[in-house]
C-alpha cells in the first residue's frame, strides 16, 4: 500500500477524533465512523474470541459508558499508520475505563474511504494486563 503523508495525517485524525468524541461520551460519532458492515473481533486476557457487527459493538461501548459514568480516558499510542487510494490501516494501544483500569488493548484497525469520509470497517482488539503490555 502506497502511503502519502496526507491521507496518513486524515486516518489518524479520524481515530483521533473518535477517541476524544468517545472519552466525552459522545456515541453519536460511532454513526459516523463505524461502516454499516464493521465486524469487531476481540480477543480477551483470558483468550475467549468474541465476533460483533457494528450494532452489538456500539451498544457495548454505551453500556461501559453508562457503567462507568461517562468518564474514560484518551490514552493512545499510535504505532503504524498506512493508507493509500480508499484503504487504509492503523495499529494503536489503548488504555481505558472500558476495558478496565488494568488493562491495556491493541487495536488493529481497517478503514475504507466511501461516501467522502474514511470508515472503519474490521477492528481486531487484543487484551492483555498493562504489565505485560509494551
Amino acid at each position: 500500500m502506497t502511503t502519502s503523508e496526507e491521507a496518513r495525517r486524515d486516518v489518524r485524525a479520524v481515530i483521533e477524533r473518535l477517541i476524544e468524541n468517545v472519552a466525552e461520551n459522545n456515541t453519536a460519532i460511532l454513526e459516523e465512523i463505524y461502516h454499516d458492515d464493521m465486524q469487531v473481533i476481540m480477543l480477551s486476557a483470558g483468550d475467549e474470541v468474541s465476533v460483533s457487527g457494528k450494532a452489538e459493538f456500539r451498544e457495548m461501548i454505551r453500556s461501559a459508558l453508562a457503567a462507568n459514568g461517562g468518564n474514560i480516558g484518551t490514552w493512545a499510542k499510535f504505532h503504524h499508520v498506512t493508507a493509500g487510494g480508499d484503504r487504509a490501516h492503523v495499529l494503536i494501544s489503548r488504555q481505558n475505563e472500558l476495558t478496565g483500569p488494568d488493562l491495556q488493548i491493541t487495536l488493529g484497525i481497517d478503514l475504507v474511504r466511501e461516501q467522502g469520509r474514511w470508515q472503519i470497517t474490521r477492528e481486531v482488539i487484543v487484551t492483555r494486563p498493562r504489565t505485560l503490555a509494551a
